[in-house]
């Protein structure tokens, strides 16, 4: 039981390193652990249809990570490749393992001309194609509509899902999920950036409490082991 509750704290503390480790990471989702009594846990596992008649277990264990889509704060930036989304939605790059989607939009050009977000891919464009404006002097209107030396470079992408819970997390603020939904009139801020919405009081707060937590299981365990120790001894006299 108490070994259960330092790998628990274990993992809550790594969630929390991680969101205050990326927030200042533009479009960043934190996540937390969800804990539950493990005895419920484990029927749960076992019946997906069990019906509850009390607790099992007073004991709590990790259950899964959980991602937090609310929007973080969207502030100017005046740098022509940033872009934010207001509203739900992703933008979508093509990355080596197939499309990844991130409300990341602080993109550059590449050598060859397409509009890249660093360490990911290539941007995609309404029509699923990747966007090449050639140059870094862009301009946008509230669409995602981009022109380049007068001409028009095509539609940013934004996607949607019916479920954002059910994406899976791919990289710091990147997901991969199926059944993508374009959305055809987006509200795409030009020059802005969604910052992340990790609130670092909140997060302080939060380890400071596992810390405890983590601490209490960790002595408790030491005195276990203690009178174990001395149990032994006795029953050898």
């Amino acid at each position: 039981m108490l070994g259960s509750g330092v790998l628990t704290q274990g993992r809550v503390l790594d969630a929390i390193s991680n969101n205050v480790a990326n927030s200042e990471t533009s479009g960043y989702k934190k996540s937390r652990v969800v804990q539950k009594a493990f005895g419920d846990l484990l029927l749960e596992r076992v019946d997906q249809n069990r019906t509850p008649i009390g607790k099992a277990s007073l004991m709590d264990t990790a259950s899964e990570a959980v991602t937090d889509y609310s929007e973080g704060t969207l502030s100017q930036t005046g740098r022509k490749l940033d872009f934010a989304i207001a509203g739900d939605g992703f933008f979508a790059v093509q990355g080596n393992s197939g499309t990844v989607y991130t409300r990341n939009g602080s993109f550059n050009v590449d050598s060859d001309g397409y509009l890249v977000l660093k360490g990911q891919g290539r941007v995609l464009g309404s029509n699923g194609k990747p966007l090449r404006p050639g140059t870094d002097d862009i301009s946008s209107d509230g669409q995602g509509n981009l022109t380049a030396g007068g001409r028009s470079i095509g539609q940013m992408g934004v996607f949607r899902f019916q479920n954002n819970a059910a994406l899976k997390t791919v990289g710091e603020g990147m997901f991969q999920g199926t059944s993508a939904q374009r959305v055809a009139e987006p509200n795409v801020l030009w020059k802005s950036l969604e910052g992340s919405n990790v609130n670092m009081t909140k997060e302080m707060t939060d380890a400071l409490s596992s810390e405890r937590g983590l601490q209490s299981c960790s002595e408790a365990l030491k005195m276990y082991d203690t009178i174990l120790d001395q149990a032994v001894s006795i029953s050898k006299l």
